[in-house]
């Protein structure tokens, strides 16, 4: 039955496991430093999708420090790092990028998190099992936007694990505004209304953007076909002219990608690129994890600006884009709570990113990775 089940499926939504490979497989092709994947076990018929950069070389500049530690964002893979990896390897010893917990090709078991506390732990247990399996003692963790969410939750319940949180756009961080403003319905249409109304319930009902990429089956292609062209391959780079509207929406556009394919740097040709579909496609399990930790306002059940100053994580470091969508004010305040405590002075710091939006690492990448140097220059362990 659960032959005739797959099948079917496959039918309706145009994608696999076996696809989604193939499509990982010509994205990380581009990656020319020597690494090492597997499907690290974590118990449980459970495995995380790991890529590994070993380089001795690196010893001397890395000053012995933790290993590396890439978390991507919601609805990403190891291939978001595609631009990064190489860079990152010639200046740590070893870097680490996984697909998360439900996530990517990691196995994606049943959701059954019912609250914001049972969400995170699905993930943070998932992570604290990999460190364990791999024999880390300590990870300068670094996580973009949702998993910058989930590598504070990790470092909140695991301090002595992790020696560097950076924190790259992440969601999650402010609190939400005691008076939310209130959209106003003379200015809106009906259709807007609707359109809004809509979105709501499913997403009070535990529906995210990609059950509905899903829904709509064969016809799925074309919309993440079309927001990857216009969000990665349409320039010139967006710098200060970026429109209000385009930076709130995090659909400001970078030719990055597209500069460094057209230039015979990257041999990834542009309809590959759209195969990030078959990551978006795949049976639902990870995702779900977002409606449980972020409002339909986007504002977290459980912001970190509000327990990350009560922690005991010893250094934390934010980047912004400096047309990041996310809410940079939140992020200094935490900053300011942080240094605060009691013999941490100085232990946080904010960096902010130029020609870089909240996918930042893509945008910028050679900014994105002299804030990475600059965040772990004075890193001591």
């Amino acid at each position: 039955m659960a032959i005739i089940w797959e099948w079917l499926r496959q039918i309706w939504i145009p994608t696999s496991a076996i696809r989604l490979a193939e499509a990982e497989r010509r994205v990380l092709s581009i990656v020319r430093f020597p690494f090492e994947q597997t499907q690290v076990s974590i118990g449980d018929d459970l495995t995380i999708n790991t890529i590994h950069t070993h380089n001795p070389k690196a010893k001397r500049l890395d000053k012995n420090r933790s290993p590396l530690v890439l978390l991507h964002g919601f609805g990403a893979g190891i291939g978001f790092w595609l631009l990064n990896i190489d860079a990152l390897a010639e200046q740590h010893e070893h870097v680490y990028a996984i697909d998360l917990i439900g996530c990517g090709r990691s196995s994606r078991p049943r959701f059954r998190a019912k609250t914001t506390e049972e969400a995170e732990q699905f993930f943070v247990d998932a992570l604290e099992r990999w460190r364990i399996q791999l024999n880390l003692n300590k990870m300068i963790l670094l996580g973009h936007s949702f998993g910058a969410y989930i590598g504070s939750c990790y470092a909140m319940a695991f301090p002595s694990r992790v020696s560097h949180l950076i924190l790259a756009s992440p969601v999650g961080v402010p609190k939400e505004p005691a008076q939310a403003e209130a959209p106003g319905r003379h200015r809106t249409s009906l259709a807007w209304r609707l359109l809004r109304d809509l979105i709501l319930f499913l997403w009070n009902r535990g529906y995210t953007p990609l059950s509905v990429v899903r829904m709509i089956g064969p016809v799925g292609p074309k919309p993440v076909t079309s927001y990857v062209t216009k969000r990665f391959l349409i320039g010139p780079a967006v710098e200060e002219e970026t429109s209000p509207a385009t930076s709130e929406a995090g659909l400001e556009t970078s030719a990055a990608l597209a500069d460094q394919i057209d230039q015979g740097r990257l041999k990834l040709p542009k309809s590959d690129v759209a195969q990030l579909y078959h990551l978006c496609a795949q049976p639902g399990s990870g995702e779900f994890a977002l409606p449980r930790v972020l409002k339909s306002n986007v504002y977290a059940y459980n912001p970190l600006e509000c327990r990350l100053g009560d922690s005991d994580v010893s250094r934390v470091t934010f980047f912004y884009g400096d047309h990041d969508w996310m809410d940079t004010e939140a992020g200094q305040r935490t900053v300011n709570f942080l240094n605060k405590r009691p013999n941490a002075s100085k232990s946080a710091r904010l960096i902010v990113i130029p020609r870089a939006g909240h996918q930042m690492m893509i945008d910028n990448p050679d900014g994105f990775h002299e804030a990475i140097q600059q965040a772990l220059e004075d890193h001591t362990e």
